[in-house]
This record gives C-alpha cells, sequence and structure tokens, in this order.
C-alpha cells in the first residue's frame, strides 16, 4: 500500500472583517444605522508595538477588499512600497493600523495577528457602547457635506472651514482645530433624537492644512423662535492649536449655512536691478515676529495666525541674501483678506 509523504503542510491566514463606518452619515440619520464610508479605504500599518516595537515610514499597507455586506476584508497580507507587486504574510504580534480614506480623517486601531482561533471581525474597543466593533471615521475637508442652502428656518447642520498654514504659505497637517462654545451637553428639543456627544465639533487638518467642522442642527444648542424672515447668527469660537501656540478665533456665524474662516494674509514680489526676480529674501512686518522668504520668481507670502487683528498702519521690510534692505510703510492689514503690497524694487 502507497502511502503519501508530507513535506509541507500550509494552513492559510483566515479572513478577517473590519467594520468601517461613516460616523457622519448615522449621526445625520441619512443611511442607515451602520452606513459605509464612501470611496476607497486603506489600512496601514504605522508601527508594530510587539513583540519588538518597530515603525513603519513609508507605511505597509494591508491587502483589503470590501465585501457584499460592506465589510472590509483583511488576508493577513500587506504591499511594501519597495516591492509593489510582492505582498508579504503579516508576522505574528501587535500592530497599530492606521483607517483612511479620501473623504475622511485619518482613524487608527490596534490589531493583533493572528486572530485567535474561530474569530472571523476585528474587534475595535469605543467609548461609546453602540460603537463597539466598528471603526467610525470622521469626514475630512473633502467629505461632500450636507446642501445647508435648503434648509429652513436656519435648522439643518451649520458647516465651518477653514485652513492651517504657516507663515510663508506651507500647510499645517495635523492642527487640532475645534469649536468651544457649542456642546456638550446639548438641549434636549422636542421630537428630536438625542445626538450624543457630536464628535463632529472637533477635527484634524490634512495633508493641505484643511479643516472642516460640522455642528449639529442649531435646536440642539439655541432656542431662537423660527421666523423666516429673520436670519440666526450667532458667535462661534474656534480654536487652533497652531504649533507656536493655541489661538482662538470668534466669529459671528449664520446657522444652518456654511461659514469660511478665511486667512489674513500679505503678499507681493521682489526685484532686483533690470527687474530681476530675487530669491530667498526674509519678509518681515512691525507687527510681530512672523518672516517668510521670496520664491524663485520673486513672489512671497506672509500668512498670519486667524486671530489677526486689522492694523491700519503695517510696515513691510524685505532683505536679500546679501543685506539689502527696502522698506514700504503705511499697508493696512485686514483680517481674512490677502493685502497687496507694492513691489519692493532693490537696485
Amino acid at each position: 500500500m502507497n502511502t503519501a509523504t508530507v513535506i509541507e503542510h500550509f494552513k492559510p491566514a483566515p479572513l478577517m472583517a473590519l467594520s468601517v463606518l461613516d460616523a457622519l452619515a448615522r449621526a445625520l440619520r441619512t443611511d442607515g444605522q451602520f452606513p459605509p464610508p464612501l470611496g476607497e479605504i486603506r489600512c496601514e500599518i504605522t508601527a508594530a508595538t510587539a513583540p519588538a516595537a518597530r515603525t513603519f515610514d513609508p507605511p505597509r499597507v494591508l491587502h483589503a477588499f470590501r465585501n457584499r455586506s460592506g465589510y472590509l476584508v483583511l488576508d493577513g497580507t500587506y504591499v511594501d512600497s519597495a516591492e509593489p507587486a510582492r505582498r508579504w504574510p503579516l508576522g505574528p504580534g501587535t500592530y497599530r493600523v492606521r483607517v483612511r480614506g479620501d473623504y475622511y480623517q485619518d482613524a487608527e486601531l490596534a490589531l493583533i495577528w493572528p486572530p485567535p482561533e474561530g474569530v472571523r471581525r476585528i474587534d475595535v474597543p469605543q467609548p461609546q457602547a453602540n460603537d463597539a466593533g466598528s471603526v467610525t471615521l470622521l469626514p475630512g475637508p473633502a467629505y461632500p457635506l450636507p446642501d445647508v442652502t435648503t434648509s429652513r428656518f436656519d435648522l439643518g447642520p451649520t458647516l465651518l472651514r477653514g485652513s492651517a498654514l504657516g507663515a510663508d504659505g506651507t500647510p499645517l497637517p495635523g492642527i487640532r482645530v475645534e469649536a468651544l462654545n457649542i456642546g456638550p451637553p446639548f438641549l434636549a428639543p422636542a421630537a428630536l433624537p438625542a445626538i450624543g456627544d457630536w464628535p463632529f465639533l472637533v477635527a484634524d487638518t490634512d495633508a493641505r492644512g484643511e479643516w472642516a467642522l460640522v455642528l449639529p442642527d442649531r435646536r440642539y444648542f439655541d432656542n431662537t423662535p423660527e421666523i423666516a424672515s429673520q436670519p440666526v447668527i450667532k458667535p462661534i469660537s474656534v480654536r487652533i492649536a497652531y504649533p507656536g501656540g493655541a489661538v482662538v478665533r470668534q466669529r459671528n456665524v449664520r446657522l444652518g449655512s456654511e461659514t469660511a474662516l478665511k486667512n489674513t494674509a500679505l503678499r507681493g514680489q521682489v526685484l532686483g536691478r533690470g527687474g530681476t526676480p530675487v530669491a530667498g529674501a526674509v519678509i518681515s512686518t512691525s507687527v510681530n515676529a512672523r518672516r517668510s522668504k521670496s520664491r524663485a520668481d520673486g513672489t512671497w507670502f506672509l500668512y498670519f495666525d486667524l486671530n489677526q487683528v486689522a492694523v491700519p498702519n503695517l510696515t513691510v521690510t524685505a532683505t536679500t541674501p546679501a543685506g539689502a534692505t527696502a522698506t514700504v510703510a503705511a499697508i493696512a492689514l485686514q483680517p481674512e483678506a490677502v493685502v497687496v503690497v507694492p513691489t519692493f524694487h532693490i537696485p
């Protein structure tokens, strides 16, 4: 009787389901209790925490696909950017995984691999009991936010948008932005369901420095009577945690509408002999210590924090790499406006 010799025993890794939800769609009750996220969702391994601590830069991308039930399915393999055509098996350990999509803020979870025997769904502990087992993605600046122009009596959500930029206009990613004077706790209007903590009052800026906050239906925090001919205006305070220190900007906002908090900036150009652009000229002002530099074509931008007030008589100075200087005085700096400074001509 012939017998077979087992040379190698292969046991494939189990397919694991990860529940990923659109947090705003669920809060607005527009797509059921478990609304799937929009667009492509990616899972990236940013670090291993066990058995040995290690970070991955660039991150390793877990192979995943969306099944018919809306779950994100992981098969325990990943792609290394050095060999994008090859998939590698994920070794045993605990990993920090970043979940991201084009329309959402990043979320993180701890992934233990391989999963316990018989387990087919990745557990994601959350602060709220009804979120246990799911990654809830908060909307990012690119999220197709609801059209607030169709709401009557200034009801419906209120949208606030803006961007965080460095002095030279460089985007500042990962900056925390939050609305301060809204809640929780919230009011409990009759005939409206409770909304919980409403996590959309806080956001982190994306790679472009942009941010978006979503305030709930105004009846949860403002009980002004509904009069069609009178818009409801409320001062909203927004806190931006810049690297040099947090600032707070208060803005009168029409509730139930979309408002952009624009940046305050100066712009201009530095030219040398014969109109030649001067690159690397340091731009400074008399209002504070912020600095910027002119670009290769001589143009420059100088951005201020979001709480910058008006300055009626500002002096702007350009200092070339060779030490030559030029000054323009009597510039009126206006909040939420980009003011053009006359061109510097340095002989």
